[in-house]
C-alpha cells in the first residue's frame, strides 16, 4: 500500500453487533436489530461504504495522474539527455536545463495537488461523520 493509502486509510464501518454492544455497554439497554436507533448504524455503513468507492475512484484517478506525470518527466528526461549528447558539443545546457526545471515544477504541483485531495478528503469523511451523529442524535 503506498505512503499516501497508509495516510488517509479509512476505519471499518460500526457492525449492528458493535453498535448493540456500546449501546449495552454505555446506557444499560438491551436493543434488537429492529429498533428505530440501528437505522443510524446501517446509514453509518452506507456512508462509509459510498466514501469508500469514492475514495477508490480518486485513488485510481491519481494513480493514473501520477503515471502520467511520471512518464512525461521520463520522456523529458530521455529528451533531455538526448539533446544534452548534441548540446554538450555545442556548448549550451541551458535549455535542457530548463526543460528538466520546468518538469520538476510541474512534479512540485503534482504532489501539492495530491495534498490538497487528501485535505479535503479528511473534511469530507469528518463532514459524514458530524451528519451520522446529528442524525443520531436526533433519533435519539
Amino acid at each position: 500500500m503506498s505512503e499516501i493509502a497508509e495516510q488517509t486509510s479509512l476505519t471499518k464501518p460500526l457492525s449492528i453487533e458493535e453498535a448493540k454492544e456500546r449501546i449495552r455497554g454505555k446506557f444499560n439497554l438491551i436493543i434488537d436489530e429492529d429498533d428505530p436507533v440501528m437505522l443510524c448504524v446501517l446509514l453509518e455503513q452506507a456512508f462509509h461504504s459510498e466514501r469508500e468507492n469514492q475514495f477508490k475512484g480518486q485513488m485510481i484517478e491519481l494513480t493514473n495522474m501520477i503515471e502520467k506525470s511520471s512518464n512525461q518527466c521520463v520522456d523529458a528526461v530521455n529528451e533531455s539527455l538526448s539533446l544534452l549528447k548534441d548540446e554538450a558539443l555545442k556548448g549550451s545546457l541551458e535549455n535542457t536545463l530548463a526543460v528538466i526545471s520546468q518538469k520538476a515544477k510541474e512534479n512540485d504541483r503534482v504532489v501539492q495537488n495530491i495534498r490538497s485531495h487528501g485535505r479535503a478528503m479528511w473534511a469530507a469523511t469528518s463532514l459524514i461523520w458530524l451528519a451520522v451523529i446529528a442524525l443520531f442524535f436526533i433519533l435519539k
